[in-house]
């Protein structure tokens, strides 16, 4: 980490309660056994809240929360400290995924419920909460889904609004939500080379094509930043100063799921605290890779960053 001791807010519109479940070797229409049961709080806002503050970021969860399930995932976060202030929807329940994965192959199959209705005038009460809260951080992760019935630009707008009020926001998104927040140009955009590919009308297939979609993409929106991800690629950072690309450390892989957030993490706090994009990258890398090290989403601790650091490669890249 910089100089600074950064604050993020990270904030997820869509909460959910993640069921990870381990089988030795997932077969479409078998009965399985589980080996392994991990049950938590989730989304990707939350994952990153939990990853920030392993890297040693104060960070703060913000949501939508309803229901009987929704209660159940506060109390999951208050008993895991994560600190949090949520917004509740008057219907519906907070959403259920279901993660199995392969130990024999660390490959996962997701299973994400949509998530409760949400009214409009919801959505405008959790967006002015967000936006309030906002003013005491150093920067907003809007991370993940929207629920059903809120509109696709929604998630530019309320980048577009905390923006106004001084604070750096960053979108993880996808779909229509994210070609409208790109237009919106927030302060930095964080997406895998899927979704980039779509985006930009091209097969990203490695750092190369990575770092002409992140440079169209910032020119297209006007963002400083733009983070293209490419799973066991590593990853490549766009902005004023120039590209670069992260290979991660070589090491075995026990679960991805949660990974890019974690990888969200390391940059957002990494910029915050006054790194440059060079380190921050690399630690974004390492902390995405350390994700990966381990079941479930953000629960790896600062060694496993290290020992990931060091074996973390980044080196300019033309565009």
């Amino acid at each position: 980490m910089g100089e600074k001791q950064p604050r993020l807010l990270c904030v997820t519109p869509n909460v959910a309660i993640d069921r990870t479940v381990v089988v030795p070797v997932l077969k479409p229409g078998s009965v399985h056994r589980a080996t392994e049961i991990l049950v938590g709080i989730g989304g990707k806002g939350v994952n990153v809240a939990r990853s920030a503050r392993t890297l040693g970021a104060v960070s703060c969860c913000a949501g939508l929360l309803a229901g009987a399930s929704g209660r159940i995932a506060a109390e999951m976060a208050e008993a895991e400290g994560l600190d949090a202030a949520w917004s509740w929807a008057p219907a519906g329940e907070t959403r259920t995924c279901t993660l199995v994965v392969d130990s024999s192959t660390a490959a996962s199959t997701v299973l994400n419920e949509p998530g409760p209705a949400i009214m409009r005038t919801t959505w405008q009460g959790f967006h002015d909460d967000v936006v309030r809260m906002s003013a005491g951080f150093d920067a907003v992760a809007i991370c993940g889904s929207l629920p059903p019935g809120v509109p696709e630009e929604a998630i530019a707008e309320l980048a577009a609004a905390i923006q106004a009020g001084g604070v750096s926001a960053w979108v993880d998104n996808s779909g229509q939500a994210l070609a409208h927040a790109v237009s919106a140009g927030p302060f930095g955009l964080k997406i895998n080379h899927e979704e980039a590919s779509l985006l930009v009308d091209e097969t990203i297939d490695g750092p190369e094509s990575a770092a002409r979609a992140a440079a169209a993409l910032r020119e297209r929106g006007g963002s400083p930043y733009m983070a293209i991800t490419l799973g066991a690629q590593g990853a490549v950072l766009c902005c004023a100063g120039g590209c670069w690309h992260a290979t991660p450390a070589d090491l075995p892989i026990r679960s991805a799921v949660g990974s890019g957030d974690a990888f969200s993490a390391g940059l957002i706090a990494g910029l915050a605290s006054g790194l440059d994009p060079e380190k921050a990258l690399r630690q974004a890398t390492a902390a995405g890779t350390a994700n990966a090290l381990h079941l479930g989403a953000g629960l790896f601790g600062r060694a496993d960053v290290r020992k990931c650091r060091d074996g973390t490669k980044v080196a300019p890249i033309g565009v």
